[in-house]
């Protein structure tokens, strides 16, 4: 996978294997204008990664991460196999941390779609790759090895390519559940609310974002206008602990009259005491948690639909 994960364009050998056809049929659908693609000075075809996404997905059917991975780390693969998956892995994520640091958008962009081709979830990519690049950059910061421009510059970077990634993954059908998520007040870290809104979105969710700082009295409010079946609360930092478990306690009963249930996330949820003051369904560590978490609640909203 590596020799060409990081890459801003494709051949038509790496499209045709990341499409599961013959090379020739990715030629003739170019040819027919249904895969588009650009060339090179020397008539070689190059094929943007986001292009072969939305063609995969509505040639093939959705195509939303959840195919085999090529490098497989499952449980029966060899030693060698796991050593290769784990240097790979360091190595897509210097690629994104410097893809980041630089500000090149176009190649954070690849990375994520690539990775998104091969088979990998938003949550893996997530976990795995976009966000120990940000915690890489956020320690630099904090050692002062960073500016904070350059901390800037890194975080809308990722919020570029997460949308590039949006689009190569595509809109949820409609009639699915719906979603609410969003940062508790005071908390202006965009990336976690939008990254839980796609792992949602490409598991078929509609998804209501309501963005950073949000207080849970207005999240409250939010609930029983839209009716979620499922909020996600992300927490970088919590302000007044002692306020906002008292407005928390609103926004519960407001979750509870709707029947949703509630994931909470974040360095802010983070240790025994704060879990306890703050209940949910789900206290997540990570986007994994909530890729496994919400088919289970969507599962259940589908049964009580046709009781």
């Amino acid at each position: 996978m590596k020799d060409f994960v990081g890459r801003k364009t494709l051949t038509s050998k790496q499209a045709a294997r990341l499409l599961g056809v013959s090379e020739a049929s990715v030629k003739r659908w170019a040819e027919d204008g249904l895969l588009p693609a650009e060339k090179t000075a020397g008539g070689h075809r190059r094929f943007r990664p986001e292009d072969v996404a939305a063609f995969r997905r509505t040639k093939f059917g959705r195509g939303d991460g959840h195919l085999p991975q090529t490098d497989g780390a499952a449980g029966s693969a060899s030693q060698n196999k796991h050593r290769r998956h784990a240097t790979e892995s360091r190595e897509l994520r210097a690629a994104m941390f410097e893809s980041l640091v630089a500000g090149h958008a176009e190649e954070a962009s690849a990375l994520l779609v690539n990775l998104h081709l091969h088979g990998h979830t938003v949550a893996s990519i997530a976990d795995g790759t976009l966000f120990p690049a940000l915690q890489k950059i956020g320690d630099l910061w904090h050692a002062g090895e960073l500016s904070i421009a350059q901390e800037h510059i890194a975080t809308r970077t990722a919020l570029e390519a997460l949308q590039t990634l949006r689009g190569a993954i595509g809109s949820s059908e409609s009639g699915e559940p719906t979603a609410i998520c969003c940062s508790v007040e005071d908390d202006f870290h965009e990336l976690p609310v939008h990254v839980a809104a796609l792992v949602l979105e490409a598991g078929g969710w509609d998804t209501v974002t309501l963005g950073t700082s949000t207080p849970f009295y207005a999240l409250a409010e939010a609930v029983l206008r839209f009716g979620p079946r499922l909020v996600c609360v992300a927490s970088t930092v919590m302000g007044d602990l002692d306020r906002a478990a008292r407005e928390y306690g609103g926004f519960r009963e407001a979750a509870a009259r709707v029947g949703a249930s509630v994931v909470l996330g974040g360095a802010g949820f983070a240790g025994e005491v704060l879990r306890q003051r703050f209940p949910a369904e789900l206290h997540a560590d990570d986007f994994g948690q909530l890729e496994a978490f919400a088919p289970i609640v969507a599962g259940t909203h589908r049964r009580d639909g046709l009781s």
